[in-house]
């Protein structure tokens, strides 16, 4: 009787209605083939996802700035005005990755692209239409906050405290390098516990921003510095804030490279198994203390 009360419920009903009227993938009518839907999905996953990690990182930001020192918007930024541009930007990458990673992989940045790219993840044609969706996300979220918060938009890359062009790109490389890092051995290293690499994520640009708001804005993200440039205009210097990601995603790429040519799995092996000890079963070994035999793990052998 029960199952016959299930098949009846209302839930029930409407699932069958809904399959009713939209046949299962691979059955409907699409106007183009499965590559063009897939490159569909990406592109638009990318452009949604840029959009609200930016979004509400520009908000964000926007409200450290104008209330930092009210009487002077350029003031250099105090540790409570930090942390709180660095909260808002950590924090809505981890959510905006954790929502799209299985839609498009949750990149949102052409340098972290970029990194994708040059580990064979990511196709340099699917590249070329990921980055302008990026962008353009960009570009809306900037335009966006500069129309519903009042006054000037201060959200754009900027050099502060006395950093000179130099020091900016070194600082923008070294901080993108991390992150590319981050996703490299978070997300592109399949592991137990990859499902937390948007966290991980979250982390490197919530560091970075502490890190380096005070000298450079922070960018570690082309589409980033470029949206708000857009909006109210390019400094001469512009040019970091891509030279300096993209070096960095390169940089990551050779130690990533290198740790992989190693075969770094070895050197520690067992990371992600808590059955260690039965992958590794216990070896006797001759004790010179006790005359007798003892046991070790191969692990431990190996070490």
């Amino acid at each position: 009787m029960s199952s016959s009360i299930n098949h009846h419920t209302p839930v029930k009903q409407a699932i069958d209605a809904v399959q009713a009227t939209h046949p299962p993938s691979g059955q409907r009518g699409y106007p183009f083939s499965l590559p063009q839907r897939n490159l569909l999905v990406i592109v638009l996953g990318e452009f949604c996802g840029t959009f609200m990690f930016l979004l509400l990182s520009f908000l964000g930001a926007q409200t450290a700035i104008v209330t930092n020192n009210p009487d002077d918007p350029s003031a250099t930024l105090s540790p409570s005005s930090l942390l709180y541009i660095a909260a808002a930007f950590g924090t809505a990458i981890t959510a905006n990755v954790w929502i799209f990673y299985r839609v498009s992989g949750g990149m949102f940045n052409p340098a972290v692209t970029l990194g994708l790219v040059l580990v064979g993840a990511v196709k340099p044609l699917r590249a070329l239409c990921i980055v302008p969706s990026q962008l353009i996300a960009s570009i809306a979220a900037a335009a966006v906050v500069y129309g519903v918060l009042p006054g000037p938009l201060r959200v754009a890359n900027t050099l502060g405290g006395g950093a000179t062009v130099p020091q900016g790109f070194f600082i923008e490389m070294l901080l993108t390098a991390q992150l590319v890092l981050t996703v490299y051995f978070l997300a592109v290293e399949k592991h137990r516990a990859t499902f937390l690499a948007p966290i991980g994520v979250g982390i490197s640009v919530f560091i970075a921003h502490i890190t380096a708001t005070n000298w450079t804005g922070t960018s570690i993200n082309p589409a980033r510095s470029f949206g708000p440039a857009v909006i109210i205009g390019f400094v001469n210097y512009h040019w970091i804030y891509w030279i300096g990601p993209f070096a960095g995603a390169l940089l990551s790429f050779l130690v990533y490279a290198l740790f992989k040519w190693l075969e770094y799995q070895t050197a520690n092996p067992g990371q992600d198994d808590d059955m260690e000890k039965a992958l590794h079963p216990a070896l006797p070994v001759n004790s010179a203390h006790s005359g007798g035999t003892e046991l070790v793990s191969e692990h431990a052998t190996k070490a």
